[in-house]
């Protein structure tokens, strides 16, 4: 293979390896706008899982544009994963309902160390939470959804934004 074409080969697979990366850390929270269908992909061709109200925050792990570039977002509502449409749901900064994970901690099936962990969610993540509960020793506890799992993180190792 000449020179020339190891270099273009070369940048490809960097282009191609730096873009799955931005992909793969894309993330936020939006709010709906009005009320929007949770669909099984991104776009309107898709199945229509559930319907989500005007004024849901959600955090969203992933984005995609259909066919006549739209954007969509991959969110995890009421324990369905799916995607709402951009149209009706728009990025937000609030961090009204939000914690920050101040070292590693479990995600529990339920509030209280006596549940199945879920999952282990990093320190420093940002996870925006619907409720919260207080369990028998009374430490307060954030119910998450994160990669679309939902569970609840101890106010030990998450504090509010």
């Amino acid at each position: 293979m000449k020179r020339g074409m190891k270099l273009a080969v070369a940048l490809a697979l960097l282009l191609a390896i730096s873009l799955s990366v931005l992909t793969a850390l894309a993330g936020g929270t939006i709010k709906t706008t009005g009320s929007v269908n949770l669909r099984k992909g991104a776009g309107l061709g898709y199945k229509i899982i559930r319907s989500i109200g005007k004024g849901v925050k959600l955090d969203y792990d992933k984005t995609k544009k259909d066919g006549r570039g739209v954007l969509w977002y991959r969110v995890t509502y009421k324990g369905k994963t799916g995607w709402v449409s951009s149209k009706y749901a728009k990025e937000t900064t609030d961090s009204g309902n939000q914690v920050k994970t101040t070292g590693n901690v479990h995600m529990r099936a339920g509030a209280g160390l006596g549940y199945k962990s879920l999952r282990v969610i990093a320190s420093g993540v940002t996870l925006s939470y619907d409720k919260t509960k207080k369990d028998s020793r009374g430490v307060l506890w954030y119910h998450i959804t994160y990669k679309g799992k939902t569970g609840w993180v101890s106010s030990k190792y998450a504090k509010k934004k």
